[in-house]
């Protein structure tokens, strides 16, 4: 345990600046995330959203099912949903996914269409 989850828990830690009280949050609600690599899809988000640190860890601590949602099933295609169908730009595209972050992975057929 300790050569496998600590250092994951110092990776996530470090690199969205949580406190214990966050970690624990988002250990207890998605613990399943303790055994993937985090970064490809943090980075992802970061990048297509165009995101700050602080913007991404708001996400994170407000929706941690994030860190367990597929990017090519679900997190891409919704945003390539989203983006089309209601002609947004980047900027407006972000500042919905920020105040809404289960956006990234609703169903489209069954919420959103």
């Amino acid at each position: 345990v300790e050569k496998n989850i600590a250092p994951k828990l110092e990776w996530l830690q470090n690199y969205l600046d949580l406190d214990e009280g966050q970690l624990r949050k988002i250990v207890l609600r998605q613990p399943t995330l303790l055994g993937r690599n985090m970064a490809p899809k943090l980075e992802w988000v970061q990048r297509r959203l165009d995101l700050d640190n602080a913007q991404l860890k708001k996400m994170v601590v407000t929706s941690p099912s994030l860190l367990s949602i597929s990017i090519e099933d679900k997190i891409e295609p919704n945003l390539d949903w989203l983006q089309t169908r209601l002609d947004l730009d980047a900027p407006e595209l972000r500042k919905m996914v920020l105040s809404h972050p289960p956006l990234l992975y609703y169903s489209v057929e069954d919420n959103l269409e």
